[in-house]
């Protein structure tokens, strides 16, 4: 354990954020706006949002004097905002929420907007329209636990309850993801992440989509989101990508620090790649720990 000579402890989401620097967005994201990859501003601010279990948000910046030192991504708590209902049917479904949480003012946006947010729309459509029930699915979700937004995904049938609480929870996530655009102007790219974004994909990706028609609908100001390169990330393994780029901007810090090369480093991070190809994530991850450590110990011998 003396080779451990420093230790970084991350959000989850921040790992997300790290994790974005790491993809090839030709190959593991789709644009949701055409010629996202060409708006990139090298320079400019990233934002995360991403639906799963919650709902992650995070953004990075870059510094403008000195851009070699790469980004830095800070957390957020953004999926604990206000859920802004957008339709008569959805101001109902925030009336119910608030009651449902005990909340006499506000529902947070990932109430509505993550795997158990999507549970919640059906829930409020199944006893607002009890004729529209179908009797089998509803008892598989009532007995599906933590995978009730799974099961009202799987059943999303043209006309269904399902489909509909999925349109709402699609367009809740689009809505919220215009409004971090508006917030932080993300011209180095906003990124679309978490578990739920490639399962939803039919509901995100077409520009009539209920995600893309929320996103874009932002009033007067909705012209400034053309400037926004936006991608929805198809991998799921963000979170541990990024921990490898926290580990080796962690290392090459300790290396500098120490008068050495980083070659060894960046060498034993281009295995790991090679080797696992990310099939196996603890694998990937142990790898990854075991070539810092060497690499970690290298550097204390040289210094004695």
């Amino acid at each position: 354990m003396n080779a451990i000579v420093h230790c970084k402890v991350v959000n989850d989401f921040v790992g997300q954020g790290y994790g974005s620097l790491d993809l090839d967005v030709s190959k593991e994201a789709v644009s949701l706006v055409p010629d996202s990859d060409k708006l990139v501003d090298t320079l400019g601010p990233k934002v995360c949002v991403g639906a799963g279990t919650g709902l992650g948000q995070c953004f990075l910046t870059r510094s403008n004097r000195d851009p070699s030192l790469g980004y830095e991504c800070f957390p957020s708590e953004g999926g604990h905002v206000e859920y802004a209902p957008r339709s008569d049917v959805e101001i109902e479904l925030f009336q119910y929420l608030k009651k449902k949480f005990s909340q006499n003012h506000r529902v947070s946006v990932e109430r509505v907007v993550s795997g158990k947010g999507l549970a919640n729309v059906y829930e409020f459509l199944a006893q607002k329209f009890p004729d529209r029930v179908d009797k089998k699915i509803h008892d598989e979700f009532l007995t599906a636990g933590d995978m009730q937004g799974k099961v009202v995904n799987v059943n999303a049938k043209e006309g269904s309850l399902c489909e509909q609480a999925v349109h709402i929870s699609a367009a809740a996530y689009g809505s919220e993801c215009g409004s971090a655009a508006l917030k932080f102007i993300p011209t180095g790219g906003l990124y679309v992440t978490g578990g739920l974004t490639p399962k939803l994909l039919k509901y995100i990706q077409p520009s009539d989509s209920p995600f893309m028609k929320a996103y874009h609908d932002k009033g007067r100001v909705t012209p400034l989101l053309d400037s926004v390169p936006i991608f929805a990330v198809l991998s799921e393994d963000l979170g541990l990508r990024g921990a490898r780029v926290c580990a080796t901007a962690e290392m090459n810090l300790w290396l500098a620090k120490q008068g050495l090369s980083s070659s060894a480093a960046e060498k034993s991070v281009e295995k790991v790649k090679e080797k696992s190809a990310w099939t196996n994530p603890l694998m990937a991850f142990l790898h990854v720990a075991a070539a810092v450590g060497v690499v970690a110990l290298i550097g204390t011998q040289r210094k004695k």
